[in-house]
Order: structure tokens, then sequence, then C-alpha cells
């Protein structure tokens, strides 16, 4: 090496064998380092996180720019929406007591407590309700007598569909016949039931007729009277070739083959009005004037009144609240 070389640095030999400086030996140190800090920063870029569908912790702020409500998970397993307002299954529907679904409805479990004083009462305030321009005598034709009702208080268990079975096999009794056999059973005639039940809508006479099917028979059929789908003809034609123990519908319907003669009332012993069931808006069988107009009109056909009356424990006849 050339003596006059001196570049002030010390010479030093490297671990694979090579010769170089302390200087050099820095600057490959500190470039390695570098390199090191830039690929270690970079390993610690984040990758952005997915969209949460969970709303934030409830001391949190609003998202910049979100403005629609967020829904999380309630307690009982369904959605839950901004306002705590839970939406039962997680499929827009309540959940039932028994984990089936039913709709918006509900119960009026004030009806449990009425005997036949507090029945007439309360269907004579009704009719008055919608009728302010009858005179006395003209309401006294529209509204029944305190006689033709049957003592349903009994029964304290809640008229709900799912004990319906049980207070129609209480109450509905005849002679000679348990009650279970008396509601499988129905007159030799066509279109002549021994029980007409009346509800305010259809989808709620077709939940009834689903639940008393156990009563259908070949020779006693559970028949729903109603207008949705089915043309008045169609019900005209089946009730008079179709022998009927039980008939289930709406006040309209059945006014309609009652009038036409299709469905007979000869041998009607007892009319059970779906009272205690309420739709969305909380109203029953009586708070609807449409449907109250047609279940007078039911009430004031000539002889049906009569039919309800002089029954006794062993041969139920009359007007009943469910």
């Amino acid at each position: 090496m050339d003596d006059d070389y001196d570049s002030g640095e010390d010479i030093i030999a490297t671990s694979n064998g090579a010769i170089t400086t302390t200087n050099e030996l820095s600057r490959r140190k500190r470039k390695r380092a570098k390199r090191e800090a830039v690929q270690l920063e970079e390993s610690r870029v984040e990758v952005p996180a997915k969209k949460l569908r969970t709303s934030p912790d409830a001391g949190s702020a609003p998202t910049k720019g979100s403005n629609k409500p967020t829904k999380s998970k309630g307690n009982n397993g369904g959605k839950q929406d901004a306002k705590g307002k839970g939406k039962g299954n997680g499929k827009g529907k309540p959940m039932a007591k028994d984990g089936g679904k039913e709709d918006a409805s509900s119960i009026d479990d004030s009806i449990v407590m009425m005997d036949p004083k507090i029945m007439a009462d309360f269907v004579a305030q009704r009719i008055q309700k919608f009728n302010k321009d009858l005179s006395t005598v003209e309401l006294g034709d529209r509204i029944p007598s305190e006689s033709i009702y049957i003592d349903t208080t009994a029964h304290t268990a809640e008229r709900s569909l799912q004990n319906l079975c049980e207070y129609m096999e209480k109450f509905c009794t005849k002679k000679g016949q348990s009650s279970i056999s008396h509601l499988k059973s129905s007159p030799k005639a066509a279109g002549s039931p021994h029980t007409i039940f009346i509800c305010p809508a259809a989808l709620r006479a077709a939940d009834v007729v689903r639940i008393m099917r156990k009563y259908q028979t070949t020779d006693s059929q559970i028949a729903k009277f109603f207008a949705k789908h089915v043309k008045l003809s169609e019900h005209i034609e089946y009730a008079k070739k179709t022998r009927i123990g039980i008939a289930v519908g709406t006040p309209a319907r059945l006014v309609d083959l009652i009038k036409d003669g299709a469905l007979q009332i000869k041998y009607v012993q007892r009319v059970v009005l779906d009272v205690s069931y309420l739709d969305a808006k909380k109203r029953g069988l009586w708070d609807i004037k449409e449907v109250q107009d047609k279940l007078v009109e039911l009430l004031a056909v000539e002889g049906v009144r009569r039919r309800l009356e002089g029954g006794g424990e062993e041969d139920s006849r009359g007007l009943m609240f469910y």
C-alpha cells in the first residue's frame, strides 16, 4: 500500500475476511439500519378495518356524515332500533309467549270479567257511539237484551287462540252429548251450523279456523266465510252443499249468506263474538263502524235472537263473548 495514503481511518478486517475502514463499516451499518427502519415502519401500516354493523358505544359520538339510526342486537335475540324498541325474532314479527309468531294484535283482558249485565251495557255503549242520531226506540231494536248473553266468567284463562278450544268445550254444550261430540257434530241439513263464530277481520277468522280444525269431521266442516279472495257466489255454492258444524267469518259475509238462505239459522244454538281480540290499532269487534253495522244487522235478522233464547247449562244457547 502507498505510504503517502493516509485517510485518518483505521483499517480493519471484517468477519468474512474483507479489508475495509471503520467509516465505510459505519456507513454500511447506517444504511442497513435505515432499511430495517423503513421495513419496520411499512409493516406497521394498519390494514383498513371492515365496516362494522353494530352501533357505536352509547357514550361515543355519532360518525360524521351519517344520520341513519344504527341497529344492534336486543336481549331477546331480535333486532333493536336506535330507540331501543325490540322487533322480536329479527324478522319484523313480535314473539308470542310460546315462541311462535304473532302479529301486532293484542288481547283485551277485561272481557274475562264481563258477566251478562256488563256485556249488555258494553254492547249498548258501543252501538250508541256510532248511532247518536237514532231514537231510544230505534236503539232498543238494535241492542240485544241481557237475557241472551251466556255468562263465561268461569273461564278465567287469557282469551288467546291457544285457550280457545278449552273455552269452547266448557261452554258449548248440548243435552245428551259431551261437549267435544257436540262440537264435532252438525245437523243433517246443509249449511246449518249449530255455532257461528264472528271475527272482526279475515285473517283473524282464518287463525280461528286453524285452531278449531280439531272439531272437523267428514260429516261436519269448520267453515270460514269472509270476502277476502273468495267470491260470494263461491261461498253460497259451498254452503248449500256442505254440512257445517261451526261457521267462522266476518259479519258482512255472514249476513250476505244468511240473507241469501245459503246459511241457515234454524239450528243455531250460539253466536260467539271474538270481542277480546284487538287489532294493531287497538280496535275490537265493536270499535269499527263498518264491522259493527253488519254485526248489529246479523243479530237483528229475524229468528236469530229467538234461536239464542231459552238455553240452560246442559243446552247452552245464547250470545257469548270470547
